[in-house]
């Protein structure tokens, strides 16, 4: 659920716009930074469902890799470069 709420927030909270107003080149340009990370995370998300429903033995295998901790850790990563995007600490909007 973690991940997920992830996902959402740089999908969909992140892109929100005024709608009065037509966005700067600059938010066009971060939103094609939420939309690409947050895909990142949802591809994390479904590598560890796929690792989950592995047969034991393929699994076994894969378990000294440490494949789930290294999916988490690259969602995570791709949700804080979104984050410090929103944050504008990553392409800061000229005002």
């Amino acid at each position: 659920m973690f991940f997920l709420t992830l996902t959402y927030s740089s999908l969909f909270l992140f892109t929100k716009t005024n709608l009065e107003t037509q966005p700067t080149k600059i938010k066009l340009q971060w939103n094609m930074i939420y939309k690409e990370y947050s895909h990142g995370v949802a591809a994390c998300i479904l590598l560890m469902a796929i690792y989950s429903f592995l047969p034991e033995a393929t699994a076994s295998q894969l378990a000294s890799l440490r494949p789930v901790y290294w999916l988490e850790a690259l969602a995570i990563l791709a949700f804080g470069v979104a984050w410090f995007t929103k944050g504008e600490a990553i392409l800061k909007d000229e005002i």
